[in-house]
């Protein structure tokens, strides 16, 4: 197993993904067959409502930006397992499947830009632009 820093996470819900400013995390990738990830959250209470909507859902849309917050989102459909609620915050315990790599998130830009019939030395250029600015991330709001 492997153990890294969460340096960002969205929670998709209806279409958006909503940040959640994060006190602490960290996620484990359990080495495993099924590619399945534990993803252990400290966050300030305010989520609370944010997390119970999804308490019984089998699964759940989160993007997990790992170890630095200018590496591409893993996209992963999770579950969570346990949610406790702390003096300092809440501890929320997902477990996930690694639905994204990667490569996946530059083939999602390129396809995009392509079907908008962006080509040749301008297609480059966006391609280029485009991963630098993440544009890929789904709409971000605030809580």
């Amino acid at each position: 197993m492997k153990t890294f820093k969460i340096a960002g996470f969205y929670l998709a819900w209806q279409g958006d993904a909503q940040e959640i400013e994060l006190l602490d995390g960290l996620i484990i990738n359990r080495e495993d067959d099924k590619r399945s990830w534990l993803i252990e959250l400290f966050v300030d209470p305010k989520y609370k409502e944010a997390f119970r909507q999804h308490e019984n859902q089998e699964e759940m849309k989160v993007q997990v930006l790992i170890t630095h917050p200018n590496n591409d989102p893993a996209l992963f459909s999770a579950q969570m397992r346990e949610m406790n609620i702390l003096q300092d915050g809440i501890n929320i315990l997902l477990e996930g499947k690694l639905r994204q790599m990667r490569n996946e998130y530059a083939k999602q830009v390129l396809s995009d830009l392509i079907s908008q019939g962006i080509s040749g030395e301008e297609l480059v250029d966006a391609f280029n632009n485009r991963l630098k600015q993440r544009k890929n991330v789904p709409p971000v709001q605030k809580a």
